[in-house]
Order: C-alpha cells, then structure tokens, then sequence
C-alpha cells in the first residue's frame, strides 16, 4: 500500500490492488458505501491489468485534483474525474469501458483519496474485510503482459516509445507516455 500526499490541495490518497477478487464484490462494496462513507472520501477501481504502476494512478489523481481547484472538471465527483484522467478519455462511459472493472476483472486496482488519512486507512480496512483479500501492490508492477495490453488499450506504438527511451532496459518510456496522456487531457476538446 502506498500513500500519497498533494501538499498543495491537502488532500491523500491510498494507491493499491486486489488479486483474484470478485468484481461483483467491489462494485456491492461501492454501492453499499455510498451512503456510509464520509463524504470527503473517494474511492475509484480500475481494472490493474492496465494501470501502468502506482505512478499512473498518482498522476490521474494529482491532475483531477487540479481539474476540480481550476473548474476544469468534468464530472461532479474526485472519483470519476480520477477514471477518467487515469483512462485519458473525456467521456465517462469511454473512460469505465476503457479501464474500468467489468464481470471477467479479477485484478482491482483502487485508489482511494481523502483530506483525512484515517478515513483512507478505515475505508481500506473495510474494502479489504468486504473482499476477503489483502491488498497487492505488486498488482501494479509491469510484466510483458501487461505492458502490450496497455501499449493496445492507450495506443502506444513501438515508434513512440522508442522516441522516448533513454535506457530501453526500464519501463519508464512507457509510464512516461501514460503520465503524458493524463496531462494532456486537459488540452484536448
């Protein structure tokens, strides 16, 4: 489990994963929530078999965070702003289809953001007993895999990546072009 802070908008945020979960489980947990959480907590699943490490998620997440400072957001709520940033899509529906969990994920990515770090550790404490699971950080790690399913789903060529390598033996080219991605949602219309 990692977490963040964003001095600047004092806000934290809790970047994990789940394996071999049960997504009806998560999106139950969710539902169930909505209404018990405290409203200044937000927690967002992504599908981690295409989230490009911890750094992915930090950076949707710093980038909505912005987004909701400048009145640039999209959606009305950190959650979603946070998938669609993370999905590099402007389109709510496009961003769930794109990265979001469906009935066949059993690899959870989560971020879970808040001004109070004791509500991030409660909320994890809980999805954690609702999924009888314990967190994964390694869920969030690169594998061969995993790197042509994002090179597929973010539309990453091997020309791009190649223009960005500076050690070809690292995956930084390719987060690097994830991260980019986030940030240019913005400038996009």
């Amino acid at each position: 489990m990692t977490l963040y802070t964003y001095k600047e908008f004092n806000y934290y945020t809790e970047i994990t994963g789940f394996q071999k979960t049960c997504p009806k489980q998560a999106t139950e947990y969710l539902k169930n929530t909505r209404q018990t959480k405290p409203q200044n907590t937000w927690i967002q699943f992504f599908n981690a078999n295409l989230i490009a490490t911890h750094q992915h998620l930090y950076y949707a997440t710093l980038n909505a965070l912005h987004a909701f400072k400048n009145n640039t957001n999209i959606s009305k709520n950190l959650a979603m702003e946070t998938l669609l940033y993370a999905s590099t899509q402007h389109q709510i529906q496009k961003a769930i289809r794109t990265i979001g969990i469906k009935p066949h994920t059993h690899n959870i990515a989560i971020a879970i953001t808040s001004k109070n770090v004791q509500q991030i550790k409660t909320a994890l404490q809980d999805l954690t007993a609702h999924l009888k699971t314990k967190p994964c950080n390694t869920i969030l790690n690169l594998t061969p895999n995993k790197i042509k399913q994002i090179q597929q789903t973010f539309n990453i060529t091997p020309t791009m990546l190649k223009t960005t390598a500076k050690n070809k033996e690292t995956n930084e080219p390719l987060i690097n072009l994830i991260i980019e991605k986030i940030t240019l949602l913005n400038t996009k219309t």
